[in-house]
């Protein structure tokens, strides 16, 4: 009887060291366990805050990039228009320009007309070197004086107003004489030269200027 009861004994003793033990892990394993959830803790508030972190910069960033946007709108705007302006501004002093050559041929050709007419070979000799030179110069700028005698007629560039009588089969059909220039820049007309064209019998076979036969007679 007394062994059993030492055995129960040493048996009950062991279950309470057992009970101890197990309580000890238990205990540390909850301290463990509130720390890891204290851990956790931390972390999802550092986790929101990085993600309201990123959320503010990307807000900033759309806010960024609509002001850029409407920046380059307005730039792309401004520059259109400046660009524009500048075109009418470029079309404007060309134009001016043209006239400008325009004009100078006209007073040259007029000129030149009247020296031939007062019999004055120095000036005319002069004024037709200083309109050669001219159109020489015009040239490269794209401007071309249309005003050559002698050459086929071309409707394109020239307007027969007026016709006389062929000398020969070879005068038939050409500039018998320019009696005002034309004009043409970057190879569009802008004026067509008004002439005198020689025809076979143009008395007699009524060519259409646009005149009646009576007026061409």
């Amino acid at each position: 009887m007394f062994g059993f009861r030492k055995l129960l004994r040493q048996i009950t003793e062991r279950l309470e060291r057992i009970e101890s033990s197990l309580e000890t892990w238990y205990q540390a394993g909850a301290h463990h366990t509130d720390e890891l959830r204290d851990d956790l803790k931390e972390l999802r508030s550092a986790a929101n805050q990085h993600d309201m972190a990123i959320e503010d910069l990307l807000d900033s960033w759309e806010e960024m990039q609509r002001k850029q946007r409407k920046e380059n709108e307005t730039l792309s705007d401004a520059l259109t228009q400046t660009m524009e302006r500048e075109r009418r501004q470029t079309a404007q002093r060309e134009n001016n320009l043209l006239q400008l050559c325009m004009t100078a041929m006209e007073q040259l050709s007029a000129l030149k007309r009247a020296a031939d007419e007062s019999g004055s070979e120095e000036w005319s000799r002069q004024l037709r070197l200083a309109e050669d030179k001219l159109r020489s110069a015009s040239l490269p700028a794209g401007f071309q004086v249309i005003g050559d005698a002698g050459v086929p007629v071309d409707y394109s560039i020239h307007e027969v107003i007026d016709v006389c009588d062929a000398g020969n089969a070879e005068q038939e059909n050409t500039v018998a004489e320019v009696l005002s220039n034309g004009y043409a820049y970057l190879g569009k007309i802008l004026r067509k030269a008004k002439v005198s064209a020689f025809r076979k019998m143009a008395a007699e076979s009524g060519f259409d200027t646009g005149l009646k036969q009576e007026e061409i007679r």
